[in-house]
């Protein structure tokens, strides 16, 4: 790899919209000894923090032996530490129905 400055003589482009001239000078990188410590940099994105992902299960459809919906969500977890319960649409039973938390 090479880096922006070059001891070779500078090289000079022309933009053609602005009409000016631009110059810089290119070098070559310095050696790598294999003896000296190397650095490696993994760039990794950021937890987004205490959010999760839970998923919601009806608990009347579980009742009557039928095909119980779920749904996915998110929820905080410092602010509700408990199982979360939210009434949610089943269209298996064609109503709205309690939806719990499942592990």
């Amino acid at each position: 790899m090479q880096s922006v400055l070059r001891t070779t003589p500078s090289v000079a482009t022309r933009n053609p919209f602005l009409g000016s001239t631009l110059s810089y000078r290119v070098t070559p990188a310095a050696p790598v000894s294999s003896t000296g410590p190397v650095r490696m940099v993994a760039t990794m994105a950021k937890k987004k923090g205490v959010r999760i992902i839970v998923t919601l299960e009806c608990t009347e459809a579980k009742l009557e032996n039928g095909t119980p919906s779920r749904y996915c969500t998110q929820k905080n977890r410092k602010n509700t530490s408990e199982r979360l319960e939210l009434m949610k649409y089943n269209p298996n039973l064609r109503r709205h129905t309690l939806h719990r938390e499942i592990k």
